[in-house]
C-alpha cells in the first residue's frame, strides 16, 4: 500500500449508493480481473495510475481511466491514494458512460477532466463533515465530464413501495410477478416502471442492495458469516463471489475503512 498522510482527517472512504459505489483510499495494485461495474479510477497525486488489458493496451502514469463493464483488465497504483468509482452497468448513467468508451475497452482519462475533480475527492478525506449528497455531487462532477446527467421521472409511489418491501426482506424478497399482483400490475408494465425510475432491473437492484448491506456489516466488524446471511447470501462465499464480481476485489480489500456511508 502507499504511505499515510497524516494531515488527513481520514485514511479512507466508502459511500455506497443503490447503482454506484464509490472508494477512496490505499490501492497498490490488483491482478487481472474483470466486473461487472464499469469503473473510473482516478489517481490523487501526480504518479498516475498503471492500467491495462490483456493483449494490450497498457496506460502507464495516466491520471485515470474508465474501463468498460465485463472487461478483463489490471491495475497499479504507485502513488499513495487513488479513488474508484463503480457504476452498475445495467444502469443508465453506465450506458451513457459507454458511448464515451465506443468500441474501446479502456480508456485514460484527460489531465483536465482528472484535475478538476481530483481536489474534491481529496476533500472527501480532509473533511470530516462530508456526507452522502457531497459525495454525490463530486461523482456527478467527474462524471459530467465523459456523459449528460441522466434525468428520472417523479418517483410512483408503487416503485417507492417496492423497493421498501425489498430493503425489509432483503434475505429473502418478494418476485417481480408478486409485487405485481399486490399493486395490481402486469410484471412487464412494473419492470418497466422500475427500471424507468430506479435505473436499474429489479434483480440488480435486489444485488446492490444485498452487496451493500453485507458490505457495511463486515466494513462495522461483523463477520463475513453473518454479515452475509444477514443480507440474503447463501454464505460467506457467495458474498465474497459477489463482491469480486462487482469491485474485481472480495470485501477484505476493502478493509479497515475509517468511514463508511450508505444512502
Amino acid at each position: 500500500m502507499g504511505g499515510s498522510d497524516t494531515s488527513l482527517a481520514r485514511q479512507s472512504a466508502a459511500f455506497v449508493w443503490r447503482d454506484r459505489a464509490l472508494f477512496i483510499g490505499d490501492r497498490s495494485e490488483t491482478a487481472t480481473h474483470a466486473h461487472h461495474a464499469t469503473e473510473l479510477s482516478v489517481a490523487l497525486d501526480t504518479e498516475g495510475i498503471d492500467i491495462g488489458v490483456p493483449g494490450g493496451p497498457d496506460f502507464r502514469g495516466v491520471p485515470g481511466a474508465m474501463v468498460l463493464a465485463g472487461a478483463e483488465h489490471r491495475l497499479s497504483i504507485p502513488g499513495p491514494k487513488v479513488a474508484v468509482l463503480y457504476i452498475d452497468a445495467q444502469s443508465a448513467t453506465a450506458s451513457s458512460l459507454h458511448q464515451w468508451l465506443g468500441d474501446q475497452r479502456i480508456r485514460p482519462l484527460a489531465d483536465d477532466a482528472v484535475l478538476q475533480v481530483r481536489a474534491q475527492l481529496l476533500r472527501v478525506l480532509r473533511d470530516r463533515s462530508i456526507d452522502l449528497e457531497g459525495a454525490e455531487q463530486i461523482c456527478d462532477q467527474l462524471l459530467a465530464q465523459f456523459a449528460a446527467p441522466v434525468a428520472k421521472p417523479a418517483m410512483d409511489h408503487r416503485v417507492q413501495r417496492v423497493m421498501a418491501r425489498i430493503d425489509v426482506e432483503l434475505d429473502a424478497p418478494p418476485t417481480l410477478h408478486q409485487l405485481a399482483d399486490e399493486l395490481g400490475l402486469s410484471s412487464s408494465r412494473l419492470r418497466h416502471m422500475f427500471v424507468e425510475q430506479v435505473g436499474l432491473p429489479m434483480t440488480r437492484y435486489v444485488l446492490w442492495m444485498r452487496l451493500r448491506a453485507a458490505l457495511v456489516d463486515a466494513l462495522d466488524g461483523a463477520t463475513m458469516t453473518a454479515s452475509a446471511q444477514a443480507a440474503g447470501f447463501a454464505d460467506a462465499a457467495h458474498f465474497t463471489r459477489t463482491c469480486r464480481q462487482m469491485f474485481g476485489l472480495p470485501p477484505s480489500a476493502f478493509t479497515p475503512v475509517d468511514l463508511v456511508l450508505v444512502e
